[in-house]
């Protein structure tokens, strides 16, 4: 019988040093743990208790709807880091590369605010997509010893009339020599993406418009240099076929983007009014639109444009 109680003792004992000693989780590990898990439980693992309280009362579904993988989910070209700079990096398709980056991690003992950027990079220089993408401030802090995402907040700053702004954002959509066609397609896609949400802004009567010709008529800031330059406005532009439907009645709410390749062998690629940008590797616009995979690393190029500072 001794015996028995010394095991027991000994197990407890045991079980008590382990909890003492065991590392608690970092605010940096929980971020890693929302953005980049397998499933959803990641993400509500870390709402804060009222939050999940509130979607319960307004009948959420069960799992709040998060059963598939977190924010980002995971892929085997990802790699994510606990330490350093870098929060993930991806590899993308032609030596082109996603990072998340943690540009600020001020930790006290109880609360966390901590600044993400993104950006594209091709043979490791730095993309000009990456002026397009907002910068992410989270601010977490500690409920009953797990870290909680108490407050979201994104910057996106779009100057649409300062010249230098627009020079960098003619250089970064134009066609250049020998650039991949892919990446012109996807440019232009997310540029029909901007138009459309820019002509909705100037005419909510009408809402969105399946005319590019419309669409044409979109200019940046005071008005001189177009959102859509004359070759995608004809529909067709380097090795690609661009077109726009889906809108419905006025106000329409919804469109759809195709970009559909001339030359067999390219992948096609479409978007809706989320800003999400899809791709089929058949190269047909009905694949896409109906079962087409996400291109990583895009879907932060569908915010809308911002006011220009001196509009009223």
């Amino acid at each position: 019988m001794w015996r028995a109680v010394l095991a027991l003792v000994a197990a407890l004992g045991f079980q008590a040093w382990a909890q003492q000693t065991q590392v608690p989780q970092s605010p940096r590990q929980a971020l890693i743990e929302m953005l980049f898990s397998r499933t959803g439980a990641g993400l509500e693992k870390h709402l804060p208790d009222a939050t999940k309280a509130a979607l319960q009362k307004g009948n959420a579904p069960s799992g709040f709807g998060f059963a598939g993988p977190g924010m980002f989910g995971t892929s085997k070209n990802m790699q994510v880091f606990e330490t350093g700079p870098v929060l993930m990096a991806s590899d993308e398709a032609r030596g082109e590369k996603f990072e998340i980056h943690i540009e600020r991690d001020d930790l006290t003992s109880d609360h966390d605010e901590i600044d993400l950027s993104f950006h594209t990079l091709k043979d490791g220089v730095e993309q000009g997509l990456t002026s397009f993408y907002p910068r992410v401030s989270l601010k977490m802090g500690l409920e009953k010893g797990v870290w909680k995402l108490k407050e979201v907040a994104l910057n996106l700053r779009l100057p649409l009339d300062d010249p230098e702004f627009l020079k960098g954002l003619q250089e970064a959509f134009k066609e250049r020599p020998g650039a991949s066609p892919d990446m012109a397609a996807m440019s232009s896609v997310h540029m029909l993406i901007f138009a459309e949400k820019q002509y909705k802004r100037m005419h909510p009567e009408r809402g969105f418009t399946c005319s590019l010709t419309e669409l044409s008529s979109v200019k940046f800031g005071n008005g001189e240099v177009p959102m859509i330059d004359a070759g995608l406005a004809s529909g067709t532009k380097g090795d690609y076929k661009f077109a726009v439907t889906g809108c419905g009645t006025a106000p329409a709410s919804s469109f759809q983007v195709t970009a559909v390749p001339l030359s067999p062998g390219k992948r096609a690629f479409c978007a809706d009014q989320s800003g999400e940008l899809r791709y089929s590797a058949d190269g047909l616009a009905e694949t896409c639109l109906a079962s087409g995979q996400p291109v990583s690393g895009t879907s932060f190029l569908s915010a809308e444009p911002s006011r220009s500072p001196r509009e009223p």
